[in-house]
């Protein structure tokens, strides 16, 4: 067997389609929508040099900071809920389990992650993308198995051995998709207007993105599968069973 594109595709729209899905983009609509509030004060208070104002910039850059690692918490959340078979509830298990663990080391290991793939574009293109996809999956080894980030490295180093290719054109045409659905939701938020318009990208961008992790945790199922494959069921007649 090998690893099927549209397979780790199609689960992926169904598995964000379904409650599950739908409860975890409008976590991350209103998360984008408190993170761009804070931010606007923020911003708004820089102007004036106050020592009140210097306060209120301050505790909306904390109000932001946390705001971030609520979102990659919440997303620790959905690539443990997608990589399992619950689609209808998430279990508290998910959302207790080593969270505060979790969380810190995708925090942590995606800048690591980020500088590894930037060295290896320095280079050349080409091992900076064998790199993006050789290590892609760390971070569903950090959610789903518990791995601190360094392990997690390596486990999907061994993880997309062999499907690494296929790998590559599930990630552009996952990127693809979400540009083209991007693309096609700006001429309605230009023609909404400022906040009108502002909360639907923000819920496009947030069903792109529960979309992607959705896709990711689906084709880790699918390759944990390659790697471990099911015992076949044995057939009648054959040896160690009754003809």
């Amino acid at each position: 067997m090998v690893f099927s594109i549209i397979d780790a595709m199609t689960d992926g729209f169904s598995r964000t389609i379904e409650r599950n899905g739908l409860v975890f983009v409008a976590v991350f609509v209103v998360l984008a929508l408190l993170n761009a509030l804070v931010v606007s004060v923020g911003f708004g208070s820089a102007a004036d040099t106050s020592p009140v104002s210097a306060l209120v910039g301050a505790v909306s850059g904390l109000l932001s900071i946390a705001l971030g690692l609520v979102m990659i918490a919440t997303a620790v959340i959905a690539l443990r809920t997608f990589a399992s078979d619950e689609t209808e509830t998430i279990p508290r298990e998910f959302r207790s389990r080593k969270i505060a663990f979790a969380t810190l080391n995708v925090f942590v290991g995606t800048f690591v992650f980020a500088l590894l793939v930037a060295v290896g574009s320095v280079f050349l293109l080409v091992p900076g993308l064998f790199l993006l996809v050789s290590l892609y999956y760390w971070t569903v080894f950090v959610a789903v198995e518990d791995e601190n980030f360094v392990r997690a490295f390596r486990s999907s180093w061994t993880l997309t051995s062999g499907s690494r290719l296929r790998l590559f054109g599930l990630g552009v045409a996952v990127l693809v998709a979400g540009l083209a659905v991007n693309g096609a939701a700006a001429l309605p938020a230009v023609l909404l207007g400022d906040a009108a318009g502002f909360v639907l990208a923000q819920l496009v961008a947030a069903v792109v993105t529960v979309y992607t992790v959705a896709t990711t945790a689906r084709a880790y199922d699918q390759l944990r599968g390659l790697e471990h494959p099911p015992d076949a069921e044995p057939q009648p007649g054959s040896a160690g069973t009754p003809a």
